[in-house]
């Protein structure tokens, strides 16, 4: 179970933040059919994660939110998260 606040329990490690994601992506494939019981390797977790991305802009449109601006907020929370070493969301 995901606490209220992650970011603010220092015992929630990345590994942890990871997990929760592929919970969320394979529930995600399993919906569309994109993934049957885990997201896999290869080019599979790339199309995943790229046809999520592309729902939650829809989603976004739908709903008046800013996907910029939460892309924003999550590379903040994501470079303290890593201490600044992490590879993704600059």
């Amino acid at each position: 179970m995901v606490p209220l606040d992650a970011t603010a329990d220092e015992r929630t490690t990345n590994d942890d933040r990871a997990a929760w994601a592929e919970v969320a992506l394979v529930a995600f494939g399993q919906h569309t059919g994109m993934v049957r019981s885990r997201t896999g390797d290869d080019e599979v977790p790339f199309l995943v994660v790229a046809d999520l991305l592309a729902d939650l802009a829809h989603w976004c449109d739908r709903n008046n939110v800013s996907l910029q601006s939460a892309l924003k907020h999550a590379a903040m929370h994501y470079q303290t998260e890593t201490g600044s070493q992490g590879t993704q969301l600059p």
